[in-house]
Parts: C-alpha cells; structure tokens; sequence
C-alpha cells in the first residue's frame, strides 16, 4: 500500500504501457500539426546581385551556395579577376561546428573566412590574388570553405573535352577525348579529339571533333546520353515520404527564347506553383527542399523535345519524389536507363499501397537515376573513365558458421567491383565455410589470425589486403540486401562525405524472431552509423591514422577520429541493412526491451521486401 492509503501503485509493466501509449498520441498530433503548417509555400525565385569593384574584385551576394555557383558559371572560364567576396545569406552549416577547407589557389595574397557561430545564417568567403584568375576557379575555391565535395576514387576521371564553356553537369574539363562526333544539334559544345602524344591547343590541323556537349548530355556516335551532377541533384534533406504528402503536377513548357522550363504546380490548384526550373540547369537547395516536402509527381506530357524532356525526369527522379509518368514518349523513355524508365512508367502507389512500399518506390527510383546518369558514373566513349571504384568487404569472423551467410549476402550485390577480404580471428573455416568461400563468385582472399589480437588489431591486418579504393566493413552476423553496396558508392558520390553508412533502422531480434523498424530519420549529415555498414576510401582511413588498436568500439573510435579530422559523417536510407541481436556476446547490448519499445513498424522473422533479400529478380546493375 502506498503510504498516503490511497491503494497500490500501477505495476511497472502497466506504466510502461500507458507512457508508450502517450508517447504515440503526442506522436500522433505532432505529425498532424506539421503536416497542417508544413504545407508547400507558393515559389518564388531570388538571384544574387554581382558586381566588379574598382580593385578588380568580383563580389557577389547570394541566397545560397548553388545560386553563387552557378552565377560564376555564367561568366564564363574568361573572365578574370584579383579576387572574389561571396557572400552567402542563408548558409547552413552540414553538422554542427563543421567548416571546409579553401581549396588550391595559385598567387594566393590572402583569405578570409567569416561563419555564423550557431552554423545557420550569413557567410562570408573573400580571396585575394597577386594576378588576375579566372573567377570561375577562384569561386570554385571559396566554396570549398562553406560544402563538402569529395571525388569517387579513380585512375582516371570522367571528364571530357570540349570548347567553351563547359555545361552545368561537367566538372573540371580535360583535354582528351575520342571517336567521332556526330553533326552537333542546337545548344552543344563540340570536344575536340587529342592526336597521339599532342595536345590539341598545338595541333598543327584542326582535330575532328570527338564528341558533343549540351545543357542536358553527351552526344557520342548519334547517340544521347542524360548526364547529371548527383552532387547537385541528390535527396540530401528528404526526411518523409508517403501518400500524406502533397502531391504535384509536373509539365513542360517552351517560352519565348527557347529555353525549356519545368514548373509543379498543386494537384488541386492548378495556379498555384510549387517549384520550378530551366532545364539543364542543376537543382539549387531552395528547389530540392521544395520537391523534399512532395511526395509525388504526376507528369503530363507536352510535346517536349525528348532531351530536354528525358533531362528533367532524371533529374527529380534523384530527389526522391516519386514520379511517374505512364504515358512517356518512346523518344523520352529511350534516352532515359531502361532501369529508371521502367520505374517512372509503371502504375503509382496510392492511399491503400503499404507505407514502406511507397519508401521502397523512392529509394529505387532515385537509385536507378542516380547511377543510370550522374556524369562521374554513366562510362561513355567520349570519356576517360575506368570504371566505378573497387569496393573491398572486409570481414572479421570468429564464428565460422555465419561466414556462408554472409558470402551469399556479398555475391547478390549488384555493384560490378567488389572483392571480399575474409579474416578468421582466432578459428579455423569449417568444411562448409571453405565450400562457401570455394563457390564464390566474386574475387576473394582469406587470412588467418591469431586470437591474441585485438579486434582493431584484425581489421588492420585484413585491410593490407584490400586492394580496392574504397573499404567497407560487414559484420557476420548482419543482413544486407542486393544493393546495399551500390547505396552506399552512391551516398558517397552525392554527400562529399569522408564516411558513409547506414543506421541500425531495421533490427532482427533472433530470440524472439521478430524484426522491428525503429524510429530514424535518413539522408543527413550525422555522427554516427552502423558499424556494419561503414564505406571509406583506404586513403582516408590511412590518413586519420587506421583502425584504433582496442577490443571493444572500434568503430566509434573511427567515427571519432572522423569528426576531429572535421571530417564529414553521412547516414543514408537503412533499407537494404539489417542489424542482428542474437545474444551472443555484442559490444553495445542495451537489453532487447530497448529495441521492442514503441517501434515503428515490426514482422514476424524478416521484413518481407526484396530490398532485404539475399537475391532479387529486379535488374542487375552488374550486367
């Protein structure tokens, strides 16, 4: 009894219920709320005002990042200046207490780098040089000081070259290129072929043109192909999706002047506009946070020239959105990968279709544009590509029974270089963990270690075996489905992050056969991912010093070392990955009650989705 007499506590059970009960209502309302005051504001578009000073400065006030790049894009590789004064009103730091680095710039006088302390508000970026430089390179190097930007490793990079100026979806030009190129149509740019051991610039004869640059691709043997910059056009930011979202209509338009605009507008209000762009141009962060509080796009076709048109599909395809265009013009739909044309045209999900279903659409859909069409992928012959990055698996196991588990998991991945380097720390493989390891596909090395070594100590050693650019750790004992590698090469590609990874969002309680979804939001900058799911370059994790030599929370020490390198952490979606709890010895163990209360979502054995599944009959990117 309690000591007032007014009768017996509740229980702890009853409590606990009644608390994740009104946990839920709150839950609940908040949701409703921010859908009632979240709604899609009417557009509007802002520019940035720029000018040259009498010193010979160039200064410009811009709403945003991609507003002042792609003001300095306009200028032109010929316009020259002594230094450069951006000023960026709404700036946003990725994570709290980050800044960048300025990048190379040659007779360097002096910077100077002004941040808003909380991370959130105006920033300013001001370079001086000893002589006049091409303010497109200067402004490329004070913004380096306010976003991350990071290359996929590679022998070679998939530029190509061309006169003038180079269109929104290139990078930095090189002067080589081959084949023959078709007649060039409006609005293109001709890339000059190189002579064997000659540069084009001094070639005795003019060099036939190898290629065919436009706002929207590459033109290569009368061929197009859509090329975007995922690092521009990407869902960093898309935190929700489902049928309670907002939905657009999507059209195209030609006014006078040529230029091909895309406008959504409401599905209910025709006149009122959503967002809006020109076609070619990269997205800026007002348009992608716009189309990031849209759940779907319904596309109404309007004669548009295929190209343009096959341009801006991909494009909003890679923001999450789910488009769906059933009526595509067969011009439109060839130039688009089969993968994402497939996807755009078949029927859309609606109010009665499973929550996590509508995820799935989103994640597929902006996966198969994203590697379909992002210009530092998509290998053409115009191109000096070698090919997408080698991926090295490192495997730790002292438990040889989940090692042909886990095998299967890697021989499903679909993306088309990866190596697995399996290390057994302290045991032998059993006879069906050789047979495992003799029937795989892909290229794999096995080592033996001692026991006496540490659990960093292991991972070190196994990764002097890696020979790939980029590392990623799996752990035995976890699930991963037949894209999670491409997942995380794409996350790596779009955020300019150090390390990638994925959240412990799904979770399979082996003793209670069960999986449950926890709570998580997905696409952001964060300081922390699953340890199971880290991608870096090998010579960053050389860099920050390698594996940390402990037993225990060697991943969070690299995680650590990350952050005080003012490294970049980024968490993408977590389907695809599955988080084990068996009860055998974990270095984190909260209890299984901290993982059953109050989940999202939960199944009984595993989420039955082919994301999650060892194999899957969708289309291979590895072909």
């Amino acid at each position: 009894m309690r000591p007032d007499g007014l009768g017996r506590l509740p229980s702890p059970a009853l409590r606990k219920r009644v608390k994740a009960r009104v946990r839920r209502v709150l839950r609940w309302g908040r949701r409703r709320l921010h859908r009632a005051l979240d709604r899609p504001p009417q557009w509007s578009t802002r520019s940035g005002a720029a000018s040259f000073g009498a010193d010979g400065r160039w200064r410009l006030d811009a709403p945003s990042v991609s507003e002042a790049r792609d003001a300095a894009d306009r200028l032109g590789p010929a316009t020259s200046a002594t230094g450069v004064e951006l000023t960026i009103a709404q700036w946003h730091a990725p994570v709290s207490g980050w800044s960048g680095r300025l990048g190379p710039v040659r007779a360097l006088v002096s910077h100077s780098v002004r941040l808003p302390p909380d991370g959130v508000g105006p920033a300013t970026v001001a370079v001086e040089v000893a002589e006049p430089a091409p303010v497109q390179a200067l402004v490329a190097a004070a913004l380096a000081a306010l976003e991350p930007a990071r290359l996929l490793p590679a022998g070679l990079t998939a530029e190509v070259a061309i006169d003038g100026d180079p269109p929104p979806w290139l990078g930095a030009v090189t002067r080589a290129s081959t084949g023959e190129a078709p007649t060039p149509p409006p609005d293109v740019r001709l890339a000059p072929r190189m002579p064997a051991g000659g540069d084009p610039a001094h070639s005795p004869e003019q060099p036939a043109p190898a290629a065919v640059t436009s706002r929207y691709g590459l033109l290569v043997d009368d061929a197009p192909r859509v090329l975007l910059d995922i690092s521009r056009d990407n869902p960093i930011g898309r935190a929700s999706m489902g049928h309670d979202l907002p939905a657009g209509t999507l059209r195209l338009a030609s006014p006078p002047g040529g230029e091909v605009i895309w406008r959504v507008t409401a599905a209910r209000d025709e006149a009122r506009v959503l967002v809006e762009g020109r076609a070619g141009d990269p997205l800026t962060e007002a348009q992608r946070a716009a189309l990031a509080r849209l759940g779907m796009l319904h596309h109404v076709p309007d004669g548009c020239e295929a190209l343009p048109h096959a341009a801006v599909l991909a494009q909003l395809c890679t923001t999450g959105v789910v488009v769906r265009a059933p009526d595509l013009p067969p011009q439109t739909a060839a130039l688009l990968s089969p993968e994402l044309a497939g996807i755009i045209t078949s029927p859309a999900p609606d109010a009665a279709t499973d929550p996590v279903q509508w995820e799935i659409s989103s994640i597929a859909q902006r996966r198969a544009a994203m590697r379909g069409h992002d210009a530092a992928l998509v290998r053409t012959p115009a191109t000096l590509a070698t090919g997408l990055p080698t991926v090295t698996a490192v495997v730790v196991s002292r438990r040889p029974h989940y090692v042909p588990r886990v095998l299967e998991y890697l021989a499903a991945q679909t993306y088309p270089r990866l190596e697995v380097v399996l290390a057994m720390h302290g045991v032998d493989l059993d006879a069906p963990a050789q047979a495992a390891v003799d029937s795989l596909t892909l290229p794999v090395q096995t080592l033996a270690l001692p026991a006496d070594l540490n659990l960093g100590q292991a991972l070190a050693e196994a990764t002097l075996l890696a020979r790939g650019s980029l590392l990623t750790k799996v752990d035995d004992d976890d699930r991963y489905g037949p894209e999670h590698v491409w997942d995380l090469v794409l996350a790596r590609r779009y955020s300019g992050a150090t390390l990638v990874g994925k959240i412990a969002e799904f979770v399979h309680l082996a003793t209670h056969e069960v999986t449950v979804r926890r709570r998580m939001t997905s696409e952001i900058y964060t300081t922390t991912v699953a340890g199971g799911t880290i991608l870096i370059s090998r010579g960053d994790l050389e860099d920050l010093g390698g594996w940390r030599p402990v037993p225990r929370s060697v991943d969070r020490a690299l995680l650590d070392r990350v952050r005080r390198a003012n490294g970049l952490i980024y968490q993408t979606h977590g389907f695809g990955y599955i988080y084990t709890r068996h009860g055998e010895g974990h270095t984190w163990d909260p209890g299984v009650a901290y993982f059953l209360t109050d989940p999202v979502g939960k199944w009984p054995g595993l989420p039955p989705y082919a994301e999650f599944e060892a194999r899957t009959d969708g289309v291979s990117a590895r072909a």
